[in-house]
């Protein structure tokens, strides 16, 4: 969830001066500090966030595959955290990244259905 949120606010920090994102990918994919600074959208900073993207991606699916099953009722408040955060990846994922210069969130009622999916249903999303 963690690299979720860092993912969502990369446009903030930066406005901050502030970057989260380990310098020895930076250089992998090629994205100076300063275009993240300056807000830079381009094809390099969304080939870098998709490796953020898929490395949360693959997270949740450990995370969720060590979780025993006799646990997950007692798990409910964090399973219900990670569909709503998972989701929100989702989205970032689908308005191709541009967190550089906007936030993007879920609405309250989505979480709440996505909580309440987790709940009733025992789904995730």
């Amino acid at each position: 969830m963690q690299l979720t949120n860092i993912i969502r606010d990369v446009g903030e920090d930066a406005m901050r001066g502030r970057i989260y994102l380990p310098v020895n990918e930076l250089q992998q994919f090629d994205v100076k500090a300063h275009e993240i600074l300056q807000r830079k959208h381009s094809d390099r900073f969304i080939a870098l966030m998709q490796f953020q993207a898929q490395r949360a991606h693959a997270l949740y699916d450990q995370a969720l595959a060590l979780l025993p099953s006799e646990d997950r009722r007692a798990q409910k408040p964090g399973l219900m955290m990670a569909s709503i955060y998972r989701t929100l990846l989702r989205e970032i994922e689908a308005e191709d990244f541009k967190v550089l210069n906007q936030r993007i969130s879920l609405t309250p009622v989505r979480k709440l259905w996505l909580a309440w999916k987790v709940q009733a249903l025992g789904r995730l999303s």
